[in-house]
């Protein structure tokens, strides 16, 4: 290996996020827009039948399966969840990457959606709901926070070295609209991207 081989691996490297393929679950998901009257954001209420947060609300997308490229599982979700073709949305872009305490990649993607005639998979979604832009741009999200402990596991590499307890403070965030309550990841994601883009 000589310097000139290593220069060539970071000609056109891809930038990836280090352990991404290894330590973290990959998902995808959609912020869709809807022009009606102004500019709103379309959510959904997730199925009571789900194991994972049922009931909670939440932006369409899900697990990026093997093979597959964010943006495709962003789409396949997307349609699979609300009912549309590919036809009925328009790609906007790729906004920022969420990555969580808890080991999650979120890739998130803006689109436009053009008929909304929607058809929930009633698997997955109990209700869908529309959120004007300007009531992120207007209403701050309430913010706590969950204190994340570190925990090593009894292996004797840890007590050569002694590690003292690892603590972190990671922000919640919430909105509340009507009955429904945004938090968490999809609040968050919400909130940066609001803030991108008023």
């Amino acid at each position: 290996m000589d310097i000139n081989s290593i220069k060539g691996i970071f000609q056109n490297r891809e930038i990836k996020i280090i352990g991404q393929d290894e330590e973290f679950k990959r998902y995808s998901v959609v912020i869709p827009l809807v022009y009606d009257n102004e500019l709103k954001v379309l959510f959904e209420v997730r199925s009571k039948k789900l194991k994972f947060q049922p009931g909670d609300v939440s932006l369409p997308g899900g697990k990026i399966e093997e093979g597959e490229e964010p943006k495709e599982a962003a789409f396949r979700e997307f349609m699979e969840e609300v009912g549309l073709k590919k036809d009925d949305f328009e790609y906007i872009g790729q906004f920022d990457t969420l990555v969580t305490y808890h080991g999650k990649i979120i890739y998130v993607f803006v689109v436009l959606v053009k008929k909304t005639d929607f058809v929930p998979s009633y698997d997955e979604v109990d209700e869908l709901f529309f959120v004007p832009i300007n009531f992120f741009k207007n209403t701050p999200p309430e913010m706590y926070y969950a204190t994340i402990n570190a925990n090593f596991e009894n292996d004797h590499k840890f007590t050569k070295i002694k590690p003292k307890l690892l603590t972190a403070r990671s922000p919640i965030y919430f909105y509340e609209y009507g009955d429904k309550i945004i938090w968490g990841i999809t609040a968050k994601i919400i909130y940066n991207f609001v803030k991108e883009i008023v």
